[in-house]
């Protein structure tokens, strides 16, 4: 699946259809496709907020793993 940049999206109908996209991809993996699922169903900020936090200590997880700390 191509990457759209959402900050070129304007519509929240924009950016749920692209996240729809991602959720009936076959190359989505069932974990990805299932959170998606679950933060469209909560609070806006606080999903935004958790994936957010979610996504800062994975990456950098994955740094200090690739570094080998």
């Amino acid at each position: 699946m191509a990457y759209i940049d959402p900050a070129t999206m304007n519509t929240t109908g924009e950016v749920e259809k692209q996240i729809n996209k991602i959720i009936d991809s076959p190359s989505t993996s069932f974990w990805l496709s299932d959170a998606f699922k679950a933060l469209m169903q909560r609070d806006c900020l606080d999903a935004a907020n958790d994936a957010e936090l979610l996504g800062s200590l994975l990456g950098r997880r994955a740094e200090l793993i690739l570094r080998g700390k």
